[in-house]
């Protein structure tokens, strides 16, 4: 059995109730209770016929015990054999009867610095209180004695400065601090604190300026003396310590050092004023005392022309154009950047290797872009390629600068016409007769194009309307058919002859050849062969060949 009861419990109060039963019935079935043991110091009373448990004439403590267990017998009679045992266990709750008790009565912090700073800790306190809950919680308070210069947190105890110090005004001070539980009926204890200052050197470090400036060439050399800053002090002259601020840059620390005696700052690293263009070093200047002087010096690297312009990853390394790119079209962009400044920082673009009759022209934008534009017409059957050297310039003296390839191909168009081997015609003349597939000539074109544009067809588009020659479409050789030439039929036949490419749009040569049959065994010679035509893109042209022998039969002479 579980039960609660406070500490403060009064006398004979009743805070719980055992019960047991008994079926027997009269004297037998009568119960009576006691406590056989925990009633340790007779803390507790139980009526024995009721059951009740009350407190007992002693006053509960909860910071002496906080729990007792009681074992409660229920009996018939004293001589009787029937008994039953129960646990009861009593939780003493707390009431807030104990005060505050400081850990000494006298807290001392000799020696404190006049020159501590305001939220400097100068000494804890601490009380403790044996409650439990609220009752047990302590806030402190400072009562008297602080001036106004001190304060004391009032959960911690930490004692700490709200104000500035001085010795000469006063040098010690006595201090009354109480603590507080936080239950009623709020008890309180109470301490004194008692501060000594420590008398220092307290007239300020002062510096000659309050600022100071330099300037400085990047890549100067190691040890260079930058400037001297001095300070003074009428406490401890002549006995000035100088000292970077420990809160300067690591990377101004790294290149600057000062010499402690004498306050002259001197170079002790590279400058490079790509990494950095300006430094600024807080020097402290110190006597031994807590009043340090400090200035500020301001360091400016100038820019020297020691980077060469990098072109960016982005910038063109190959393209490919037509070659009928109309001019001041843009046709690449390169991209590079210089990280110096000033001038020397300026990038301008030129062309200065392969830019073969000037076919193109680049163009500074910005100083930072090159655009490559078509300056003359292009021709691939000319040039098909063009390895650029591009150069980046910057403005510097003497100037920098980095090269960069770019090549330009050509691509084809279709700007060229088939042209024949023979280009004022053909004129053969073949015996009759002659079986079919027989070869009568081979015209050969040629075209400067390439790829599609270059593949050549052939075909007989004029004169062959009997069908008595046949013409092979890519090798362009002539034949007869089955059934030969009969000069009694015709005696001469002027055949068009048309070759074409395979460009969009195609292009095309028309030309005329006269074939000739003989009598077998029979020679002639020739009458002037047909106009010859060209067209290309539906524009012709005639040309009107001489007259030429002929051969003997199965064979074909070209007109030169």
């Amino acid at each position: 059995m579980i039960c609660h009861c406070l500490k403060a419990l009064v006398h004979s109060h009743l805070f719980s109730k055992v019960q047991a039963t008994d079926a027997d019935e009269g004297e037998n079935g009568r119960v009576l209770y006691r406590i056989l043991s925990g009633n340790i110091n007779q803390l507790f009373s139980i009526s024995n016929l009721s059951g009740l448990i009350t407190r007992g004439p002693r006053r509960l403590d909860r910071e002496t015990s906080s729990s007792h267990v009681l074992e409660v017998e229920a009996y018939n009679s004293d001589q009787g054999p029937m008994r039953s045992t129960v646990r009861v266990i009593v939780y003493v709750e707390d009431a807030n009867d104990e005060p505050p008790v400081f850990t000494q009565q006298q807290y001392n912090r000799l020696g404190l610095r006049e020159t501590a700073g305001i939220g400097t800790s100068v000494i804890v306190v601490r009380a403790t209180d044996p409650d439990t809950g609220d009752g047990g919680a302590v806030a402190y308070t400072l009562v008297s004695g602080s001036d106004r210069k001190f304060e004391v947190d009032v959960s911690t105890g930490l004692v700490t400065t709200v104000d500035y110090l001085d010795y000469e005004t006063k040098t010690s001070y006595l201090m009354n601090v109480s603590a507080t539980d936080q239950s009623p009926p709020f008890h309180r204890g109470y301490c004194t604190v008692y501060v000594t200052l420590l008398n220092e050197l307290d007239e300020a470090v002062a510096f000659f300026l309050s600022g100071y400036e330099a300037t400085l060439r990047e890549n100067i050399d190691r040890g260079t003396e930058v400037i001297q800053v001095q300070a003074k002090s009428a406490d401890n002259l002549n006995q000035l310590t100088y000292r970077f601020d420990p809160d300067t840059s690591p990377a101004a620390l790294a290149l600057f050092k000062i010499d402690s005696v004498t306050g002259r700052i001197m170079v002790t690293g590279l400058l490079d004023r790509e990494k950095g263009d300006s430094y600024t070093l807080t020097v402290l200047a110190d006597d031994g005392g807590p009043k340090r002087g400090s200035t500020v010096v301001s360091i400016t690297i100038e820019d020297e022309n020691d980077n060469s312009p990098q072109f960016d990853i982005t910038s063109d390394v190959s393209v490919n154009i037509p070659e009928d790119t109309p001019i001041g079209q843009r046709v690449a962009v390169v991209l590079a950047r210089d990280k110096d400044a000033g001038n020397n920082g300026l990038v301008n673009f030129t062309l200065v290797a392969g830019n073969m009759q000037d076919v193109f022209r680049i163009v500074t934008a910005n100083h930072t872009y090159g655009e490559i534009y078509v300056n003359t017409p292009l021709d691939r059957e000319a040039v098909d390629r063009y390895l650029l050297k591009v150069r980046a310039l910057d403005s510097g003296s003497p100037p920098r600068y980095t090269d960069h390839s770019l090549t330009i191909n050509i691509l084809d168009v279709n700007d060229n016409r088939p042209v024949v081997q023979s280009p004022r015609g053909y004129n053969v003349s073949i015996s009759e007769n002659v079986g079919g597939g027989t070869s009568v000539l081979r015209v050969v074109a040629t075209d400067r194009d390439i790829g599609r544009n270059a593949m050549l067809f052939y075909y007989i588009t004029g004169g062959n309307q009997d069908l008595t020659f046949r013409m092979d479409r890519v090798t362009g050789e002539m034949v007869t058919r089955p059934s030969p030439p009969d000069r009694e039929r015709q005696q001469e036949y002027q055949l068009t002859v048309t070759v074409e490419d395979d460009g969009t749009p195609s292009l095309s040569v028309l030309l005329c050849e006269e074939v000739s049959s003989d009598e077998q065994n029979r020679k002639r010679v020739a009458a002037a062969p047909p106009p010859l035509l060209f067209s290309e893109r539906g524009s012709s042209v005639c040309l009107s060949p001489p007259l030429l022998p002929v051969s003997t039969p199965l064979r074909h002479r070209e007109v030169l």
